[in-house]
């Protein structure tokens, strides 16, 4: 389940966590003064702002490392996938305000630390629900149902993704059709009332269809 999940949500900068599952839902960087102590000017409305989203049911990490810049801290929560990162700098704290960027998207927003754990609740659900709805449509874009073999290798070749297709059960049709194709039976669904029909190779009778597919 594990590399499903990175599979289906990764980028090339990393992980990308669905908020349900992710350890962290939310990662504070604090952003230091150019001049001054920041555990004068930055680290204590950090940590309160912390307290606020633990309070509000959020799993919080506050990134306190002295030894590394924010851009570096930036690439390391991408890399790790917290859906949720949130900036708050001097002059945030001035305007009472914080940024918030969302991993999936990398869109920023400016939101008033008074309405705070209401916004970060909103943007976890969209994060999620944007999630599942793009894996759905990632899957139904590489997803074919062919009626022929010439399809079935036409489509493989060029396309490949998942092919729907009848399939005889039949160990020695699979192995020619991967000493042809490359593809193997992924998947044997489990639920919905089966679609008999014929084997896409071989043409005799086949009890449902199957998913073939590539394997990386």
């Amino acid at each position: 389940m594990i590399g499903g999940l990175i599979m289906t949500h990764g980028d090339d900068a990393g992980l990308i966590l669905p908020p349900r599952v992710a350890p962290y839902q939310v990662v504070i960087v604090p952003i230091p003064p150019r001049k001054g102590d920041w555990n004068e000017a930055v680290l204590p409305k950090a940590r309160a702002v912390a307290d606020t989203l633990r309070s509000a049911g959020v799993r919080v990490h506050l990134d306190l490392r002295d030894t590394q810049q924010p851009g570096f801290k930036y690439a390391d929560w991408e890399m790790r996938g917290v859906p949720l990162r949130l900036e708050i700098g001097p002059k945030d704290i001035e305007k009472d305000q914080c940024v918030l960027v969302r991993r999936d998207t990398r869109e920023k927003a400016f939101v008033p630390l008074a309405d705070l754990p209401e916004r970060v609740r909103e943007l976890l659900a969209s994060i999620q629900r944007d999630l599942l709805e793009r894996a759905r449509r990632f899957m139904a874009e590489h997803t074919s149902r062919v009626a022929s073999y010439d399809e079935f290798k036409r489509v493989m070749a060029d396309k490949r993704g998942f092919i729907v297709a009848g399939w005889c059960r039949s160990a020695e049709c699979e192995a020619r059709i991967k000493e042809e194709t490359k593809a193997t039976v992924r998947v044997m669904p489990i639920e919905g009332t089966p679609v008999a029909g014929t084997c896409v190779r071989c043409g005799q009778g086949s009890a449902g269809e199957v998913y073939f597919a590539q394997a990386y």
